[in-house]
C-alpha cells in the first residue's frame, strides 16, 4: 500500500468514519429515505408543500411508466404517412424522443387550454423509462383533479396507449431534477 493511501486510512477510527459516511450515502441514494417510489401515494417528504423552501424535495411524477418503445409506436400511429421506424433509424435517439413526447402532448391532453400533461424520464425499477404523467410534485397543488376528472383522464390515456387494464398509475422520481 502506497504511503498516501496508507496515511488517509491510519486508524480504526477513520475506516469506522468511512464505514458511517458509505452508509450515509446509501440511505441518502435511497429514493425519499427509504420510502421507495414508484409509489400509489406521494410520500409527505416529496410533498413540496410541507418541506422547507430552501430545500425543496425530489420531484416526482404521477402517471404511466412506459417503454420508450410503446411511446414511439404511438407516435407512428398518428404520423403514419410522415414516418416510419425505418425512417427514424439514423436519426438522433434526442430528436426522436422530441417526436413521441411530442405527439403525446399534442394527442394525449385532454385539456389543451390548461395543459397539465407531463412525460418525463423517470426512474423505474427497469431503468429509466418515460413517464406520461398528469401530476407534478412541484405543481400539485394547484392542478388537483376532482376524482371523476382524474379517472377519465387515466382511463384516456390507458385507452390511447394500449395498457393493460391492470397498471395502475404510481409516482416516480424524475430524473435528474
Amino acid at each position: 500500500m502506497d504511503t498516501d493511501a496508507a496515511q488517509q486510512f491510519d486508524s480504526a477510527g477513520d475506516l469506522n468514519e468511512l464505514d458511517i459516511k458509505l452508509r450515509q450515502f446509501q440511505l441518502s441514494s435511497k429514493p425519499s429515505n427509504g420510502k421507495l417510489l414508484p409509489s400509489p401515494y406521494l410520500p409527505p417528504e416529496l410533498n413540496i408543500s410541507e418541506t422547507p423552501q430552501n430545500k425543496p424535495p425530489r420531484r416526482a411524477f404521477y402517471g404511466f411508466a412506459v417503454s420508450t418503445d410503446l411511446m414511439l409506436d404511438y407516435a407512428l400511429r398518428w404520423y403514419e404517412r410522415i414516418l416510419t421506424r425505418e425512417s427514424l433509424k439514423d436519426v438522433d435517439p434526442f430528436w426522436v424522443t422530441d417526436i413521441w413526447a411530442g405527439a403525446a402532448h399534442q394527442h394525449l391532453e385532454l385539456d389543451p387550454v390548461h395543459p397539465r400533461l407531463n412525460v418525463p424520464m423517470v426512474e423505474t425499477p427497469d431503468g429509466l423509462q418515460p413517464c406520461v404523467a398528469i401530476y407534478d410534485s412541484y405543481d400539485m397543488i394547484r392542478w388537483n383533479l376532482n376524482e371523476e376528472e382524474e379517472t377519465e383522464f387515466l382511463e384516456f390515456i390507458k385507452s390511447e396507449l394500449g395498457l393493460p387494464e391492470s397498471q395502475e398509475p404510481l409516482w416516480y422520481y424524475c430524473h435528474g431534477r
